[in-house]
């Protein structure tokens, strides 16, 4: 049975290679609202362990709404593949950690890739379709100033929220 929530994570787990943001969207499919929104910044913690057990914790924190989760997948692309050489592909680890989560938790997810989001719901689309204000070159969630990784997650929502299977 699909909840009336949607959790939508674009994860980083970049710890020692740069310093990650996760993105996250909380999506109430009832009202079409942006009900929460954040990001986990790894800068905020000591180590990397650290870093993804407040992945962990956002799943906590959000248990209450039993939320369909939706996770960006990693995908090494060929035209991409030799930024990553010697790379230790922190972020699949965090997805690793995060599905992990999900089946000792019996959580069910969905993986989506970038790329099949990206460009259906470019920044216009979600500023048109109320998600998401623009003023002058800067997009808002409310009053707040939104990143690229916040932007991202609310793409995997709304489009999880778009095509999901019993709709």
């Amino acid at each position: 049975m699909k909840s009336r929530y949607i959790l939508a994570l674009d994860p980083s787990g970049n710890f020692k290679e740069g310093k990650g943001i996760t993105g996250w969207c909380l999506l109430d499919t009832q009202t079409k609202k942006i009900a929460k929104f954040g990001y986990i910044s790894a800068e905020m913690y000591k180590n990397q362990q650290a870093y993804w057990d407040a992945h962990v914790n956002l799943l906590d924190g959000l248990s209450g709404y039993a939320p369909d989760l939706v996770i960006e997948d990693y995908l090494l692309y060929g035209n991409r593949a030799d930024n990553q050489i010697n790379s230790r592909l922190e972020t699949p680890q965090l997805i690793g950690v995060i599905k992990y989560e999900c089946y000792k938790r019996g959580i069910v997810f969905t993986m989506q890739t970038a790329v099949s989001v990206k460009t259906r719901w470019a920044d216009d689309i979600l500023v048109k379709k109320g998600y998401l204000r623009k003023h002058k070159r800067s997009y808002y969630i409310g009053d707040v100033l939104v990143s690229d990784h916040i932007k991202d997650a609310l793409r995997h929502a709304v489009h999880h929220a778009t095509f999901r299977k019993g709709n």
